[in-house]
């Protein structure tokens, strides 16, 4: 079985900040890890602003298999998620996404 982790980083600009992690806490995340093959979520506020001061967030979203991204990148959940995000947040929120497998665990 190959590990993966998701990663995604989010910018939110102040203001939509406590609105959003209601959203994102209590409903985003919760459906995402429904998706097969999502084990975890750990959720990291950067200690440092960005530069325009928006506040920093990354997810680490544990993954049993490396397709458990494609499979739910490609699922109606995230297509409905990333609609309501939009709808809700597309203009005080700023994402990047990742992909990583595990080389070695020390």
């Amino acid at each position: 079985m190959t590990l993966a982790l998701y990663v995604v980083a989010i910018e939110v600009e102040p203001g939509a900040e406590a609105a959003w992690n209601r959203w994102h806490e209590d409903v985003h995340v919760p459906e995402v890890l429904r998706e097969p093959g999502f084990r975890s979520c750990h959720k990291w506020r950067d200690t440092e602003p960005a530069t325009d001061g928006w506040v920093r967030y990354v997810c680490h979203y544990e993954l049993t298999e490396l397709d458990a991204v494609r499979r739910y990148a490609s699922s109606d959940a995230a297509k409905r998620l990333k609609e309501e995000s939009l709808t809700r947040f597309g203009t005080v929120t700023r994402y990047a996404r990742q992909v990583l497998t595990e080389v070695k665990r020390f």
